[in-house]
């Protein structure tokens, strides 16, 4: 197995796109506060330079809008519905991706 090492600006990237792709998503649930604190850390890394304080930061937030108060890592569980994709299984994956990235980039 070959292990491609991705560059920082690279997953940044990523991570910004998986946000946008999240924040619909969690606008149908009513997360306005977390969607909030998402699309400014979006923001940040669209502007900060890698590995600056504000880029660490804006990570930090994206990581914590998951495990602090917002809670956002129920979103992250699979469920078992059947054989249909449904808007769960889409949140599921969308708000995985964001935190594994995230998580990554830490």
């Amino acid at each position: 197995m070959t292990v491609i090492k991705r560059s920082q600006k690279d997953t940044t990237s990523d991570l910004i796109t998986a946000i946008d792709v999240l924040i619909p998503l969690l606008r149908d649930q009513k997360e306005d506060d977390a969607i909030g604190v998402l699309a400014l850390a979006a923001k940040t890394l669209r502007s900060a330079k890698p590995q600056s304080a504000e880029h660490r930061q804006a990570v930090a937030d994206v990581v914590d809008a998951f495990e602090g108060d917002h809670e956002l890592i129920s979103y992250t569980f699979q469920r078992d519905n059947g054989t249909q994709w449904t808007e769960v299984e889409e949140l599921s994956q969308a708000s995985a991706r964001v935190l594994s990235l995230a998580r990554r980039m830490q």
